[in-house]
């Protein structure tokens, strides 16, 4: 059903089908805030089973340098699971801020930190903020996260990125996680009919018409691959740019150092 709604006239069918297939063609702030209002209370179950439950080793990937006594900020932090594991790690002396823009998402992190805060956590801090509002006044972070973000951004991620750079200390460090699309054929077109198909059928299973089901391989496509991202970050500011790929190239972190 999904196959056959897609590849026609996808308009024709919406009005029949129990999914969404009309997400905007370049989604504005308002869109993106309203879709994860809605989706907040599910979402941990969407990206476990996209995933393919590897998103726990690729955060843990994206915190290994992260030390007692740290001060983190989370971009678009979501439900907290980013946020919540580098509170683990920066102990009673350290602190992180969970920045999201969706008030349902921060409301299910704030959820998950009262079921999970332990004597040895540091401070949290959930603030609902848009990242091309950084930086925070004065404040200043060590490093600074995202899992799986920057994409949804990608028209404003210029601005966010000097907002990003501005918010570290001199010596700071990024670390980002994001969906990429891979360079090889035929991996590229592979990855677009997982997030079309598979993703869509997780997503309409959950969401039903919550969910707009071309969103997600539109982002990921409207996206810069990932060499393109990193000559992006250098040009911004940052320094010793490298990344690390995940899943054939699907998934990518990125890794920087304020200059």
């Amino acid at each position: 059903m999904i196959f056959r709604a897609y590849f026609q006239q996808r308009k024709r069918f919406s009005s029949r089908l129990p999914v969404n297939f009309d997400s905007p063609a370049q989604p504005n702030a308002a869109y993106i805030e309203s879709m994860f209002d809605r989706m907040a209370r599910r979402y941990d179950t969407f990206t476990l089973l996209t995933g393919f439950g590897q998103a726990q080793r690729w955060r843990a990937a994206a915190l290994a340098d992260i030390r007692p006594g740290m001060r983190v900020l989370d971009i678009g932090c979501g439900t907290g699971d980013l946020t919540l594991d580098a509170l683990d790690r920066v102990g009673p002396t350290g602190g992180v801020v969970g920045l999201d823009f969706s008030a349902q998402m921060l409301e299910v992190a704030a959820s998950k930190h009262r079921r999970r805060i332990g004597p040895a956590a540091g401070t949290l801090r959930l603030v609902r903020r848009c990242a091309e509002d950084l930086p925070m006044g004065s404040e200043r972070f060590d490093c600074v996260v995202s899992g799986f973000v920057l994409r949804n951004l990608y028209e404003r991620i210029d601005r966010i990125l000097v907002g990003i750079r501005q918010s570290l200390h001199q010596g700071g460090e990024i670390r980002f996680l994001d969906l990429t699309e891979p360079e090889q054929w035929p991996l590229d077109v592979f990855f677009r009919w997982y997030l079309m198909i598979f993703a869509g059928l997780y997503g309409a299973f959950l969401f039903g018409k919550d969910y707009p089901i071309p969103y997600l391989p539109d982002s990921a496509k409207r996206f810069l691959k990932a060499r393109d991202f990193t000559k992006k970050l250098t040009d911004a500011g940052f320094s010793q740019v490298r990344m690390r790929s995940f899943m054939f190239g699907t998934v990518t972190l990125y890794q920087a150092v304020r200059s």
